[in-house]
């Protein structure tokens, strides 16, 4: 199972805490389920979580004295209610595993729907009225809890206990053999889970005195802010059966001369939690959310948001005022081993292991694969079922993919690697590299079991059982549907075919390992009889999708099988003569050193390189991969270059014109800039506004220029500083989360928070906003202004190796050389990408802010994630070799598929759609967003661009922009065929222009200065290889026939820039060079 340890939000500055930001309700944060690995920086998980040290309540049980509380003491519960001051029964409810964690009480309506538990108030002989709470016989983890409720100051309790009496009427069926646990919270801080010592379990009434010392032992509770003051609960997996009752809870020993308090701190408003700023230059960051940025929806359920990563669910919603109630449940990364030391990962093709951890065996909600491709595997509960990709991918409809028949068994095409011992694992992230990723189950004290290796391209699956044998298991026995083609040695080689899908696997383990129960469905691997501890052993995937792989092939792939690939270094070095990139790939072994082994080169990686590949080869979800025996390679891919803005060219535009549109833009009130508070909306409103500054700049409108600037300033500015007088801002502030190791925006868009998703999406329009203040105004972007925030945004999005609070280049994946979009990529077909244009506009923004600031090393980042993501586009997204007949090897897309163009990228296939519409000019249109100059490379290729159009347009009307609905991105596809023919945009702009509603990242005069200068320099030349720059902001046009290059320096003196045809200029400083 999955554990949810710490379902809080952690919040140290004081705010006020308003029950309207979604603090109020009668929910309150699940314990984790013990034992659970210990989230870093703890530097390994633990079989029992003792964040404090174990308290120690009274050695021997005493009988309880039938007698109410005294009036020094602070009630919590008795005679089966809950204390006034925590408000009374409506704060009285329990957690439970099997209603997902929830709160699953209605108190309100007096109603529940717990799975695990049953409570009522019971008359005892001796007492009176006690609550009873009765575990079911097949209950999950579930607890009883008091609060969340408006705070009590404690603080006068410090020396004292928490007391209660209890009766154990049924220890269960295990015998209460874990006992019981306690926790406290104070809004978002807790005591942590604390195991609780003298409970005898004898029958009769016992009292217990828990030290408060050992709730505050810590160092997180704030005994003055107590909203939760009992969580307690049996260990996990020991409450089915119990029956307890329990009376007289409540705090004891106040401090000499104090008086208890009588009320909650001024009710919800006004209490206090604290925070801490991180600071860089003159910005900040708050380390919590503050509870007063949540929101909700209702939606077939209540859905929560601006809440972190957790859970989305929610006990309720207003949803006049999208305030929520309850405390969301909180996600902890499923890490462990090597990878606590390490910045959590995510997104990546194996993304959902750290979110997620194992995949549950015949649940439909857990449908997460990892796709090293050509290997597919699901992670799950009883261990790892393989696949060969290629064997089921085939077209279904618009969309090339593999579904898997039956996704959710353990086995059924393909070969499943299951243990002997265990058939209930969980499973956890233990490393990575940018190539790699090693998964590893344990059993449920945390007893590790085995470990499988990942390489992505890699025929390999490197497997280690340190418990148990593993077992192969497969759908059927010896038959039509499995079979053995090959037993020699230390090698099984073992067919499937069902569903007409064939998978061919060798299992080879190190000499002396023998298989039986070879024509079963359960084949049991026995590791060499020499004193080995553990079983070991790799699983290949063998290219063939027909009949009986050759001995040839056979030989060739068992000759690396055992040369075991730990670690994968992918490295980036940029020429700057002429900013072509050089992508290194480095396998090595556990001790660092090269290995040799056998790979599958992708097409972007064989088409690039000059490695020598085998003759093997099969055709997968990214087109044909072809085997090599190597232990590096690398591969070269050419850079198009970028621009701050389009060069404002005399005499091809109308000056009046321009003006007006942009005094349009002016005069309709800063109000009218944006209308969002979330990160995605509100960047493109600064993206936009980024480009109305420069155009406006270069014609000479200053003053315009200069009130959009110093907008910029103040709206970023604010987004940068995360409190206001001395508050916690509630909207516009970003919050360090140091457990899942990210940058948070409030508001969250399309899942930023809870998935992690589009981070490089949303801060690349930051970036690039920021980029154009810093153009006009340097020093905004000095150390100590926000230059370090803005670069703190880029190292959440694409960090460095080594980055102290970030996972190297979180949204891009180096092994496959593009971005994903999706943190937790838990869907069926993997991990996803859509706009590759929005990557751009990340990465070409890093270029800028890097040349603005004199930042070469985040040039040269910027310049190798932009390079690669424009090869990306063009290999795996339109297919360019195919549609230039390059032959089958070159052709990337399934035979079958009818478009020349794809939009989602999946990491088992690809989708013509889009999430939101499927209107062609959505679909196309998307890779053409935000239309500036950090995409030049959507237009590289000319006769593609213009049968792309086409296609993009085929839905109009009339073939033209103009004939779109109006919601369907006309000024987009202006744009788009002005790159490749800007007389026609021109033309069908000039029958509408200025009547036309803008996308909502565009303007109308950024359309019309763009379709203008576009008609001026003609079609872009650089990118493909064959012209190069020495500098990144040079491009080059030709129009007619006629040359047209464009550089812009960035520095204080001149510059010069040379082309590998031969042309050479020199570009003043802070200034545009056009040249022909």
């Amino acid at each position: 199972m999955r554990f949810l340890p710490r379902l809080f939000v952690t919040l140290s500055l004081v705010i006020l805490y308003s029950c309207g930001g979604g603090g109020g309700g009668s929910s309150v944060s699940a314990p984790a389920p013990t034992p659970a690995p210990t989230p870093a920086p703890t530097p390994a998980p633990t079989p029992e979580p003792t964040p404090a040290p174990t308290p120690e309540p009274t050695p021997e049980p005493t009988p309880a004295p039938n007698t109410d509380p005294t009036a020094m003491d602070v009630t919590v519960l008795n005679d089966g209610d809950v204390g006034d001051i925590w408000g009374g029964n409506t704060y009285l409810s329990f957690f439970d595993e099997l209603n997902g964690y929830s709160d699953c009480t209605d108190e309100t309506a007096g109603t529940e729907s717990c799975a695990s538990v049953d409570w009522e108030v019971v008359i005892d002989n001796d007492r009176g009225e006690v609550l009873e709470v009765t575990y079911l016989a097949d209950a999950g983890h579930a607890g009883l809890v008091v609060g969340p409720s408006p705070a009590v100051n404690l603080s006068d309790y410090s020396d004292g206990s928490l007391s209660f009496d209890i009766k154990i009427l049924d220890d269960g069926a295990s015998n209460l053999s874990g006992g019981f646990y306690v926790k406290v919270e104070s809004g978002s801080q807790i005591s942590g889970e604390l195991p609780i010592s003298g409970i005898e379990a004898t029958g009769e009434w016992e009292s217990i005195n828990f030290p408060v010392s050992s709730l505050t032992a810590s160092g997180d509770l704030n005994l003055g802010s107590i909203t939760a003051p009992m969580v307690f609960f049996p260990a996990i997996q020991t409450g089915a059966g119990l029956i307890y009752q329990i009376d007289n809870v409540r705090f004891t020993g106040i401090a000499d001369g104090a008086m208890p308090p009588t009320e909650p701190n001024n009710g919800g408003s006004g209490t206090t939690v604290n925070y801490d700023l991180l600071q860089f230059g003159a910005g900040n960051v708050s380390d919590v959310i503050n509870p007063d940025s949540y929101r909700c929806a209702v939606d077939f359920g209540n859905w929560i948001y601006n809440a972190g990563v957790v859970e989305p669910a929610i006990p309720a919603c207003d949803a006049s005022t999208n305030i929520p109630s309850g405390t969301p449940i909180k996600l902890q990364p499923q890490i462990m081993g090597p990878a606590l030391n390490k910045k959590v990962p995510t997104h990546r093709w194996w993304g959902s292991i750290p979110f997620l951890g194992e995949m549950t065996v015949g649940d439909f909600n857990d449908p997460a694969h990892v796709t090293a491709d050509p290997i597919r595997a699901r992670v799950s509960n009883k261990g790892a079922r393989l696949m060969g990709l290629p064997s089921g991918y085939q077209l279904r409809g618009n969309f090339p993919q593999y579904d898997g028949p039956e996704p959710f068994a353990e086995v059924f095409d393909g070969i499943a690697i299951a243990n002997s011992k265990y058939s209930e694992l969980n499973a956890y992230l233990v490393d990575y590299s940018d190539g790699s990723v090693t998964v590893g189950w344990t059993t449920s004290n945390m007893t590790t079991v085995m470990q499988a290796t990942f390489v992505h391209g890699s025929p390999y699956v490197y497997f280690t059982v340190f418990d148990g044998e593993p077992i192969i298991v497969t759908k059927a026995v010896d038959g039509p549907e499995k079979g053995t083609f090959y037993e020699f040695d230390n090698n099984l080689g073992v067919w499937t075919d069902v569903a007409g899908i064939r998978n061919n696997f060798l299992v080879t383990g190190e000499p002396g390992t023998t298989y039986s129960n070879i024509a079963s469905n359960n084949i049991t691997i026995t590791k060499p009889n020499d004193g080995t501890t553990y079983t070991a052993f790799t699983v290949s995937y063998l290219p063939a999708l027909e009949g009986i792989p050759g001995n040839g092939m056979i030989d060739y792939f068992a000759s690396r099988a055992r040369n075991q690939v730990s670690e994968v270094n992918i490295n980036y070095s940029v020429d700057r003569s002429t900013n072509t990139v050089t992508v290194s790939h480095d396998y090595l072994d556990s001790d660092g050193n090269s290995v040799d082994t056998i790979l599958g080169m992708h097409p972007m990686h064989w088409k690039f390189s000059d490695q020598t590949t085998s003759n093997y080869k099969i055709r997968s979800a990214r087109g044909v991969i072809k085997f090599a025996e190597l232990s590096s390679f690398e591969y070269q891919i050419p850079f198009v270059g970028v621009l701050p803005l389009m060069p404002s060219l005399p005499n091809t535009y109308d000056q009046n014109t321009l003006e007006q549109y942009v005094q349009d833009y002016i005069s309709g009130g800063e109000d009218s800039w944006i209308n969002s508070t979330d990160t995605y909306w509100s960047g493109k409103a600064y993206g936009k506004a980024a480009e109305m500054a420069g155009i406006a700049r270069s014609i000479g409108m200053d003053q315009e220029a200069d009130q959009v600037v110093t907008w910029l300033k103040e709206h970023l500015s604010d987004w940068f500083t995360a409190e206001t007088n001395g508050e916690l801002d509630e909207l516009r502030y970003f919050v360090y989360d140091e457990e899942w190791d990210t940058l948070l925006g409030i508001e969250e868009a399309y899942g930023s928070h809870q998935r992690l998703a589009d981070h490089h999406f949303h801060y690349g329009y930051f970036v690039r906003a920021a980029a154009e203040i810093c153009r006009q105004d340097r020093s905004w972007c000095s150390e100590d202004q926000y230059g370090p925030m803005v670069e703190l945004l880029i190292r959440d999005y694409a960090g460095d190796s080594g980055d102290d609070m970030f996972p190297p280049l979180r949204n891009f994946d180096p092994a496959n050389g593009f971005s994903w979009a999706d943190g937790k990529a838990d869907a069926l077909q993997g991990n996803n990408n859509e706009s590759t244009s929005e990557a751009a506009n990340s990465y070409g923004a890093i270029i800028l802010y890097g040349l603005i600031t004199d930042n070469q090393d985040l040039v040269n980042k910027g310049i190798y994630l932009h390079a690669s993501t424009s090869a990306a586009y063009w290999q795996y997204w339109n297919n360019i070799d195919g549609y230039n007949n390059l032959g089958a090897d070159y052709d990337n897309f399934i035979p079958g598929y009818d478009k020349i163009t794809t939009s989602i990228i999946w990491s088992a296939g690809a989708d013509f759609s889009t999430w939101f519409s499927p209107a062609y000019a959505h679909i196309l249109g998307i890779q053409g967003l935000p239309s500036n100059p950090l995409i030049f490379h959507v237009s590289q290729y000319k006769d593609y661009m213009e049968d792309y159009v086409t296609l993009g347009l085929s839905e109009s009307s009339n073939g033209k922009p103009s004939g779109l609905p109006e919601d369907q991105w006309r000024d987009l596809w202006w744009n788009l065929w002005a790159m490749v023919d800007p007389e026609s945009a021109i033309a069908d702009y000039e029958t509408m222009a200025p009547n036309y509603n803008t996308e909502a990242g565009e303007t109308k005069a950024h359309t019309y200065h763009w379709l203008q200068t576009f008609n001026a320099l003609g079609h872009i030349q650089t990118g493909t290889g064959d012209l190069t720059a020495n500098h990144p902001a040079a491009v080059a046009f030709k129009k007619n026939n006629e040359m047209n290059y464009v550089a812009y320096n960035f520095g204080d003196a001149p510059l010069e820039v040379s082309y590998s045809d031969g042309k050479t200029f020199t570009v003043p400083a802070n200034s545009f060079k056009v040249d022909n």
